[in-house]
C-alpha cells in the first residue's frame, strides 16, 4: 500500500549499488570498471552502511505517506474485504483512518489529474459506452461505425487513462466504498471508536450510502458511552442572546451541524437523529420500562444518558442555531408532535398517586422537554427582534424569525397529543399547557410580535390536523379554566377565541 511504481526502481538501484559494492572483487575480475577514488573519508564500508541507511529511510518515509491510488486499489479491496469478514474493525479502521478520504476522492474523481482525465475522454452524446473489466471498450447502438472515429476514440481514452482514473477504476472504487459504509457492524464500530473520522467524510459518504448517516446516529444513541452523549452534556451554557447554547470548540460532532447549521440542513441530520429517536421509542421494551417507572434521579443524572432526552435536546441546540443564524428552513422540529406523540403512547396508565408528583415518571419529564424546547424557540423571537418591526410567517429574507412561526404551529400539535391523551395525569397536562400559554402571554406583550401571537393562539386552539369530531377543546378549555387566575385574565383573547371554537364546533 506504500509503494508506487516509482519507489520500486529506487529501491532497486539502492540495493544493487549496496551489493555491487560487496562484490567489487568479482565484477573487477570479470572486466566491469572499478569505483573511482573515494572522497570525504569514505571508503567501501561506509558507503554500504550510509546507503542501507537512506534505504531505510526512504521506505519508512513512504511507509508514512501512504495513499491510495488506482494502482493499489486492488489490494486495498483484498485487504478490507479480508478484515471486514472476519470481523477485525479495529485493524479496519486503522485502514480507512488513513485511506477512507482519498477512497472516496478516487470515487468521485475530484482530483485535478480525474478531472484533466474527463476533459480529456471524448464526448459520446447518442450512444453508449461499456468498459470491460479487462480494459476493453465497447461502442453501444448508434455510435460511429467509421474506423477512424473508433480509433480516434479509443487513443484519447487510453490517453485520458494515463492522466487519471479510468472509468473501470472509478467504478470499482465506489463499489468498494459502498461494501464498506453499508456494513452495519463497522458503522456501529466507527461510531464509537472513530466518530470524528466519520464527520471528516460525512458528506462525501452520504453521496455514495445515503442511510451511512442514518445507522451511524443509531449507534450513537444505542451506546450511551458515545460522543454523542458526552458532547450533549457538556453543552448547556448559554451563548449570546435568548435561549442560544454554547458550541465549544471540544464539541466537534454538534459544532460540525450547527457551527453552520445550513450544513446540518444539507445533509438531512434531522431526519438520521428523528428516526432514530422514533424507534428508540417504538421498538425498545427495556427503554420502555424505565421510562415508566420511578423518576428518582432520572431529572438530574438520568435523563444523560437517555437516547430520547439526547434527541430532543439535539433538535434544540440545533433549531435555536438555525433560528439565530436566520435560517429560512424549519430543520424539521415538527419532529416535536412526533415524539409527543409516541411518548404517550407508551405511557403506563395514571395511577391515583400520579397527581401529587410534578412529574411523576422520567417519561412525563421528557413531555415536559418537548413542550419547553418548542415553547423556547417561540420565545427567543422576542430576543431577535425589535419594537417596530414587521413580522410575517412567510418572511423568508432579512432579519426573518422563520423558526419561531413553525414552532408557534408545532406547539399545537405538541399540546393536543398530551391533553388528548388518557396516559397523562391531569396535574401534568395544567403544567404543560401552563409553559404554552405562558408563553403566549409574553407574545401577545409586545406589539410587534403579534402576528407570531396570533399563529400560536389559532394553533393551540386548532392545530394543523385538528379533527372537529374529537373532545380536544372540551379538554383544552377544562385545563384552561383550571389554570392561574392571574394567567387567565391576561389571555382574553385567547379564551374568546377558544370559546367561539367550541360553538362552532357545536
Amino acid at each position: 500500500m506504500s509503494l508506487n511504481w516509482f519507489d520500486w526502481p529506487v529501491i532497486w538501484a539502492a540495493l544493487l549499488i549496496i551489493h555491487g559494492l560487496f562484490f567489487e572483487p568479482v565484477l573487477t575480475a570479470l572486466g566491469f570498471p572499478a569505483f573511482g577514488p573515494w572522497l570525504w573519508g569514505f571508503d567501501k564500508s561506509a558507503t554500504q552502511y550510509l546507503l542501507f541507511l537512506l534505504l531505510a529511510a526512504f521506505v519508512y518515509w513512504r511507509s508514512r505517506r501512504t495513499r491510495l491510488t488506482r494502482w493499489n486499489l486492488g489490494l486495498f479491496d483484498d485487504l478490507t474485504t479480508s478484515l471486514l469478514h472476519a470481523g477485525k474493525f479495529e485493524e479496519l479502521a486503522d485502514l480507512l483512518e488513513r485511506h477512507l478520504a482519498s477512497a472516496l476522492n478516487l470515487a468521485a474523481s475530484t482530483s485535478v489529474r480525474g478531472r484533466l482525465a474527463n476533459a480529456i475522454r471524448p464526448p459520446r452524446p447518442g450512444f453508449q459506452v461499456l468498459f470491460q473489466d479487462n480494459g476493453s471498450i465497447t461502442l453501444g447502438a448508434g455510435a460511429p461505425t467509421s474506423w477512424l472515429f473508433r480509433r480516434w476514440f479509443s487513443v484519447r481514452e487510453w490517453f485520458a487513462d494515463l492522466v487519471g482514473p479510468s472509468h473501470r477504476v472509478l467504478r470499482r472504487a465506489a463499489i468498494v466504498v459502498k461494501r464498506l459504509l453499508s456494513s452495519h457492524r463497522l458503522t456501529e464500530h466507527l461510531a464509537v471508536a472513530r466518530p470524528y473520522l466519520c464527520l471528516e467524510v460525512m458528506e462525501r459518504t452520504t453521496r455514495v450510502e445515503e442511510r451511512f448517516q442514518d445507522e451511524f446516529f443509531a449507534a450513537l444513541l444505542a451506546n450511551e458511552a458515545s460522543v454523542f452523549y458526552s458532547e450533549l452534556k457538556n453543552n448547556d451554557n448559554f451563548g449570546d442572546g435568548g435561549h442560544r447554547l454554547w458550541l465549544p470548540d471540544e464539541n466537534r460532532l454538534l459544532r460540525f451541524y450547527c457551527a453552520d447549521v445550513d450544513v446540518a440542513a444539507r445533509l438531512g441530520i434531522y431526519r438520521s437523529v428523528g428516526e432514530a429517536v422514533l424507534a428508540r421509542i417504538d421498538a425498545d421494551e427495556v427503554l420502555e420500562k424505565k421510562l415508566n417507572g420511578r423518576l428518582l434521579t432520572f431529572q438530574d443524572v438520568g435523563k444523560h444518558h437517555d437516547p430520547v432526552y439526547a434527541g430532543i435536546w439535539f433538535f434544540r441546540i440545533m433549531v435555536l442555531e438555525g433560528l439565530h443564524q436566520r435560517v429560512a428552513d424549519h430543520l424539521w422540529l415538527h419532529y416535536m408532535p412526533h415524539f409527543a406523540s409516541r411518548l404517550v403512547d407508551r405511557a403506563r396508565e395514571v395511577r391515583p398517586e400520579d397527581e401529587n408528583y410534578e412529574f411523576p415518571t422520567p417519561l412525563a419529564y421528557l413531555l415536559y422537554e418537548v413542550v419547553d424546547a418548542t415553547a423556547v424557540w417561540v420565545r427567543d423571537a422576542e430576543a431577535l427582534t425589535r419594537p417596530g418591526d414587521v413580522l410575517l410567517p412567510d418572511q423568508h429574507e432579512g432579519s426573518h424569525i422563520h423558526i419561531s412561526f413553525e414552532a408557534a404551529e408545532a406547539i399545537g400539535r405538541v399540546i393536543e397529543a398530551i391533553l388528548r391523551s388518557p396516559r397523562v395525569p391531569r396535574r401534568l397536562k395544567g403544567e404543560l399547557l401552563g409553559v404554552a400559554l405562558t408563553t403566549l402571554r409574553n407574545l401577545e406583550r409586545r406589539e410587534h410580535l403579534a402576528a407570531l401571537s396570533t399563529v400560536m393562539r389559532a394553533s393551540l386552539i386548532e392545530p394543523y390536523g385538528f379533527q372537529k369530531q374529537n373532545n380536544y377543546l372540551d379538554i383544552l378549555k377544562q385545563c384552561f379554566d383550571e389554570q392561574d387566575h392571574v394567567l387567565r385574565a391576561s389571555l382574553g383573547r385567547f379564551s374568546e377565541e377558544l370559546d367561539a371554537a367550541r360553538g362552532r364546533e357545536l
